[in-house]
């Protein structure tokens, strides 16, 4: 308990950072509604901040926001001198960043492209997609499809945060091999929208003759990986299929079944990695 304390702190001595808030920079008029609640009921739940101790803070700051920056907002609104804050000790950026994140996803008020910027920012601190959706509570799909929103041009983003498309819908515009077939994919899902309609399916049609055998095009397996995601979700399987179109190296796949065989309580060796062997 010695990493807790709440303490009333003076709001100028408080470093809000719309780089690390998830939420990106807060704008006063939306927490205007916050403000008044506040100003009729009180603060429910203080803010959480750490020391400015090994932080690259402006001068001046003693702590910075880690959950909470509307609540902070909110307070500067109401030309508040100080703020009820949980100080929390001895966290590291990655930590930090985590329970920004989660305290954020709990409330539910993030866009779908707020929450892929915030894992970008996870997996750039070096976690893999199973460590960030274990972390997070949740499914490795989940961070698989706001990884992929971040691979659609901006524009495509922006609608995907307006909450124009749904995961299997950025999911299947990933498969298309130009931003023109993109735009005119997300235009039919726009006016599918606008006549009232859920869910639109824009994938790409299956091949005309599904019972021949023959060696599949690197667009075919991509095209079937969209498809198991999009009913089994994304597993082992998929991730051997992407494997053979050459967008996994085989070190990633063979941690992949490493993790697979743990969580099936089987022993794998992957030593072979280190000595520039195949696996026997």
């Amino acid at each position: 308990m010695t990493d807790y304390q709440v303490l009333e702190i003076p709001i100028d001595k408080i470093f809000s950072d719309d780089d690390f808030n998830c939420r990106g920079k807060i704008v006063y008029l939306d927490v205007a509604d916050l403000a008044k609640d506040i100003e009729r009921n009180g603060l429910q739940f203080p803010i959480t901040v750490q020391p400015s101790a090994n932080l690259d803070l402006q001068p001046g700051y003693d702590f910075r926001i880690i959950a909470g920056h509307r609540r902070f907002a909110a307070f500067r609104v109401l030309k508040r001198e100080s703020i009820p804050a949980m100080v929390r000790h001895n966290l590291s950026e990655l930590q930090a960043r985590l329970l920004n994140l989660s305290e954020n996803l709990k409330r539910q008020e993030l866009d779908i492209l707020q929450e892929a910027n915030a894992v970008k920012k996870l997996r750039d601190l070096g976690l893999t997609q199973e460590t960030i959706g274990t972390e997070l509570g949740m499914s490795r799909s989940w961070v698989q499809v706001r990884f992929a929103l971040l691979d659609l041009p901006a524009v495509i983003q922006a609608e995907a945060a307006a909450g124009m498309l749904n995961q299997a819908q950025i999911r299947q515009l990933c498969s298309f091999g130009s931003e023109e077939e993109q735009y005119e994919a997300v235009r039919k899902i726009k006016e599918s929208k606008l006549r009232g309609e859920r869910g639109l399916d824009v994938g790409k049609k299956p091949s005309e003759k599904p019972f021949v055998k023959k060696r599949q095009s690197k667009a075919a397996v991509q095209d079937m990986i969209i498809h198991i995601g999009k009913n089994l979700g994304y597993s082992l399987t998929t991730r051997a299929l992407a494997w053979a179109n050459g967008e996994l190296s085989s070190a990633e796949l063979y941690f992949d079944i490493k993790s697979e065989m743990d969580q099936q309580g089987k022993f794998y060796d992957i030593s072979f990695l280190t000595k520039n062997n195949k696996p026997q």
